[in-house]
């Protein structure tokens, strides 16, 4: 049964108090892994404690498999061309409305650091969308955090959450994130680019629309000569739930209906040409490929 927007709205209110009491951190060292004949670093930005009922339509016996809160993780990845280092989303970043929610979070300079990798070496960075665990990471206060950085965002996508009044006019439970992001959006806006559809930024990164959870969520893909990796985002948040019932919903997709058929498209297009997964909230490092399992799929780690 499709979510009223207003409502997953509401539950994001809920969500968050409760994330509050999250559990002690953990962070992952960096994962070297090949596509093909490229190397992408798999990268943590710790883990969240989520509250089991944000998984809706999920039955008793599944939440209490899960336990409550649900630990999911928080990955994120890193790619270096020639004359290119790439960022595919930010991770959440240490502004006051990560921190109080999300305890566990915020780890992904580390992860950076120990792979080496400097603010300033990273040349661009491409957005799956603009929730604040997948920002945040772009600021510093009022400072933009990699200053040699062009960051890809869907024009869709910026254009929602920085639409005009959009801070006084969204449901109480939202406007907190809304103004999170339109913060950052300002601190950053003089390094984003736009696009729409599907783009291809060169050195074997390219972008899918993948709508649903947000108005502009996308998809990256990395072609790596014999192989291919597909970063998801939020399309899928565990392995216990969005596989085996991709119908089943998420509280903070803004559309439902739409997230479930953006998730079904992807998941049968990494099944049927056997692509690499890497999932934002699947457990770290996150990677793997996707089968066919009867009506739904099955995901299994590299």
């Amino acid at each position: 049964m499709r979510q009223s927007i207003l409502n997953r709205r509401k539950f994001l209110g809920t969500a968050l108090a409760a994330a509050a009491t999250t559990i002690a951190s953990r962070t992952a060292a960096e994962t070297p892994f090949l596509v093909g004949e490229k190397q992408v670093l798999a990268l943590s930005d710790g883990h969240f404690n989520m509250p089991a009922g944000m998984f809706l339509g999920t039955p008793a016996s599944l939440r209490n498999k899960l336990g409550n809160p649900v630990q999911i993780a928080a990955n994120t990845y890193a790619y270096r061309a020639d004359n290119r280092t790439f960022l595919f989303d930010a991770g959440a970043g240490k502004s006051d409305f990560i921190t109080k929610a999300f305890p566990t979070a915020s780890k992904l300079p580390e992860d950076l650091g120990a792979a080496g990798i400097v603010p300033q070496d990273v040349t661009d960075i491409v957005i799956t969308h603009m929730h604040p665990d997948h920002i945040g990471g772009l600021a510093l206060g009022n400072r933009f955090a990699f200053p040699n950085a062009r960051i890809h965002i869907a024009a869709a996508e910026w254009n929602f959450w920085n639409a005009k009044g959009f801070e006084t006019t969204a449901p109480d439970a939202m406007r907190p994130m809304v103004a999170a992001v339109q913060h950052i959006s300002n601190t950053i806006e003089n390094n984003v680019a736009l696009h729409s559809g599907s783009v291809d930024f060169g050195d074997g990164v390219s972008v899918i629309p993948a709508p649903g959870h947000t108005p502009g969520h996308t998809a990256i893909v990395l072609d790596g000569g014999r192989e291919r990796l597909v970063l998801v985002g939020d399309l899928t948040v565990h392995e216990e739930v969005h596989f085996a019932n991709p119908e089943y919903g998420w509280a903070l997709d803004i559309d439902g209906d739409e997230a479930v058929m953006s998730r079904k498209r992807l998941l049968d297009m990494m099944s049927a040409d056997g692509l690499i997964m890497g999932a934002a909230h699947v457990s770290s490092p996150g990677l793997g490929r996707v089968e066919r399992n009867g009506d739904g799929f099955r995901f299994l780690p590299l």
